[in-house]
């Protein structure tokens, strides 16, 4: 995961109380908001730096919104639950693709150590960042 510096600001979307996990901590600002799942957040746009959100919580209405209220180079972070066979609940890397590729670049994907697997699943740490005009590429090409 990147290491960010100097975190002012951060929203934690969707987590039970005291639920954030350890790998997320260091992501935490000094002005920390927490707030339910809820569709629509009750804040300005570009408020924050880094959007944490709970697994559970992610949705593409939500990810809209987490995109809405980001500053410009902003960062979302969420665990989800890797989808491994059909019957399995979670997330596909395609799928997670798709669900944040009209706003956000992902940065980082981590996966738990193999020895890890059976104490807590399949997990997948999604780190992306919020794209901006500067980012997104321009595939045009005029006729020279």
């Amino acid at each position: 995961m990147p290491h960010l510096k100097d975190i002012r600001t951060s929203l934690e979307v969707g987590f039970p109380e005291n639920g954030v996990p350890e790998a997320f901590l260091r992501y935490r600002g000094k002005v920390m908001r927490a707030i339910e799942a809820v569709t629509e957040f009750p804040f300005e746009d570009a408020q924050f730096e880094v959007v944490l959100m709970d697994g559970a919580a992610v949705s593409a209405a939500r990810v809209r919104e987490a995109h809405r209220v980001l500053r410009p180079d902003g960062r979302l972070f969420f665990v989800v639950p890797e989808k491994v066979k059909e019957q399995d609940e979670g997330y596909t890397l395609p799928e997670i693709y798709s669900l944040v590729r009209c706003g956000f670049n992902i940065v980082d994907v981590e996966r738990p150590h193999w020895w890890t697997f059976g104490r807590c699943g399949r997990t997948l740490t999604i780190c992306a960042q919020k794209k901006t005009w500067k980012t997104v590429s321009n595939t045009y090409r005029p006729y020279l």
